[in-house]
């Protein structure tokens, strides 16, 4: 059986994180989070594999390349416009030579148990699968409802829901059947071709679909900001502790902890897990490295910092004397001396953020900031919780970041001096 991975999303909801990447390609613990997805596939023997990505975006394929690194063997479709999933998957067609194959998002974070559990429902029933995961929050995902075992009706992104609900996962096993109903398809209010849509219509044709339950840890949607903290958090349950990298013998590490080759951990410095630090990462002198940190390669935290549940990526550099807690950093980012980016509210309430014009509960009472790359900021500013900065944008000196920051700004403290006769 052959998959196909669906990855030519824009992403938009985790800008600025995806301001340059998509967001398939957001490092966690080392790889880009379609790594995981393409492990999982291929711990169930499906090897042949097509990547839909969208037109122009070379980020992915120049990556990947063949697959071979991974023991897969990769092909590419091009989606030439964002037309949705149902579009995405019509792409493909051209490489399908048998009558079922496997469907996967590839912006999702799964265990190879999700993958499994779809093909052994297939290998029983020999019916159309799709995959549903409970959810506390259902609003943003197509709401399933199932009577023994078979999809009896879907509701994409309700307005009206509360408790636990069952979702889309975004895993299927589907027949070529489903592309004379893409056919059928129409666009949606969203201006999308949208893949739930082709479901109903087998529905409405009478044709079975299998259901199957996930349990809630071994799926997840990473589709807003705060989810990539989430994400971070499952992968470093699977990273294994290990020390390659050079420990001074007056640092101290706690727990389950990754250090990756040619990284160093100067003295005085405490890294508490579960935490990874990847490849030529430097921490310290002095420095803490509390619970649920990623380190990207090349990164470096300076001495007399805390860093606290946090994605650091690639190549970032946080000056001494900082503080930067629940948040994410995008590459390249320089984050000067005693920078705080605040992770609490006074009144201590849930975090809200602004996600594509709207104002959010993100259901956390502590979160940070999330920068873009290539973000500088000076000395001594602050970042407020739930503030985005978009990337290459410059924070000047004691600058206090209170709200959203466009990408390409400068933002800087007018100073006014007094001076007096003493």
């Amino acid at each position: 059986m052959k998959g196909i991975v669906l990855a030519a999303g824009l992403g938009s909801r985790l800008t600025p994180i995806t301001d340059n990447k998509p967001k398939h390609m957001i490092s966690l613990c080392g790889q880009p989070l379609i790594n995981y997805v393409l492990t999982a596939i291929k711990l169930n023997e499906v090897k042949d594999l097509i990547l839909v990505v969208r037109k122009g975006e070379n980020f992915t394929k120049n990556f990947l390349d063949n697959g071979e690194k991974l023991g897969l063997k990769l092909k590419y479709s091009i989606q030439e416009k964002p037309l949705g999933t149902a579009d995405a998957l019509k792409s493909a067609l051209k490489f399908i030579d048998e009558d079922q194959f496997l469907v996967v998002y590839g912006d999702i974070l799964l265990s190879s148990k999700v993958i499994q559990e779809a093909l052994n429902c297939f290998k029983e029933f020999g019916e159309n699968v799709i995959t549903v995961a409970p959810v506390k929050n259902a609003r943003e995902y197509g709401v399933i409802k199932e009577k023994n075992g078979k999809l009896v009706k879907l509701i994409e992104k309700p307005k009206d829901v509360s408790g636990e609900i069952l979702v889309n996962a975004g895993v299927y096993i589907l027949k070529k059947e489903v592309f004379n109903a893409i056919k059928e398809t129409k666009k949606s209010i969203r201006g999308e071709f949208e893949l739930t849509d082709s479901i109903k219509i087998l529905l409405r044709k009478g044709i079975s679909i299998r259901v199957v339950k996930v349990a809630y840890d071994e799926w997840m949607d990473v589709g807003r900001p705060w989810d990539i903290l989430e994400a971070n958090k499952r992968v470093l349950s699977w990273v294994k502790a290990e020390v390659l990298g050079e420990i001074s013998e007056k640092a101290t590490l706690i727990g389950k902890v990754h250090v990756a080759k040619n990284a160093k951990v100067k003295a005085g410095s405490i890294i508490e897990g579960p935490a990874f630090i990847d490849e030529e990462a430097e921490v310290g002198p002095n420095s803490l490295i509390r619970p649920y940190t990623s380190l990207g390669k090349k990164t470096r935290v300076g001495s007399c910092c805390e860093v606290k549940n946090s994605v650091i990526m690639d190549n970032a550099k946080i000056a001494h004397l900082s503080y930067v807690g629940d948040s994410v950093i995008g590459e390249f980012c320089n984050i000067g001396a005693g920078v705080k980016i605040a992770n609490l509210k006074l009144d201590e309430k849930n975090v809200k953020m602004i996600v594509k014009g709207k104002k959010i509960d993100t259901g956390r009472r502590k979160l940070g900031a999330f920068l873009g790359d290539n973000v500088k900021v000076g000395v001594n500013a602050s970042i407020m919780p739930g503030v985005k900065i978009g990337s290459s944008t410059m924070i000047g000196p004691n600058v206090i970041v209170y709200k959203d920051v466009q990408s390409k700004k400068m933002i800087l403290l007018k100073q006014e001096l007094i001076k007096k006769k003493v």
